[in-house]
């Protein structure tokens, strides 16, 4: 940055000078590998489907949307994967727990249903109740938008795309 000032000839007034820092400590990256009852936890295709996998991932979400404010985002492998674990989740009262804390919304393969899942999703972070958004790893709603603020105060991957 002095070069500029000596090919341009000009001498820079500084009133403030503020250091740049790279560090975010307000990023927490956690891999869980066992659950609450201490079960290992997995997204490995042999285990996937396991009860208590499925019960320990949304124990985890239930335990995320009573302390994380605002908006939460979770990605799913694919469309399949999503949808047995939603239903899986609704047959154990899991999702009864979650929408206590937060309402849940979830994209779809109809463009349309998802437009308006985002939408609703945004409005109910912006008037402070907060939400879920169930979405797929490399779906549309993940190659395209931007969970940024109070959209994404965290983010959840079930398995690795």
């Amino acid at each position: 940055i002095d070069l500029y000032p000596k090919i341009l000839n000009f001498h820079p007034v500084v009133i403030q000078s503020l250091n740049m820092s790279l560090v975010r400590d307000c990023i927490c990256p956690v891999i869980l590998t066992k659950g609450a009852d201490q079960m290992p936890v997995s997204s490995a295709f042999e285990m996937r489907n396991d009860p208590g996998v499925v019960r320990n991932y949304g124990k985890l979400l239930v335990d995320l949307s009573a302390v994380v404010p605002d908006g939460i985002v979770c990605f799913f492998v694919s469309y399949l994967y999503m949808d047995k674990i939603v239903s899986q989740w609704n047959d154990m009262g899991i999702l009864r727990d979650i929408m206590q804390n937060k309402l849940v919304f979830i994209e779809t393969q109809d463009v349309v249903e998802t437009t308006l899942a985002l939408d609703n999703y945004r409005r109910a972070c912006d008037c402070g109740r907060g939400a879920i958004f169930f979405s797929v790893a490399r779906g549309k709603v993940a190659e395209g938008i931007d969970f940024d603020r109070h959209y994404g105060r965290c983010v959840v991957m079930f398995g690795v795309p």
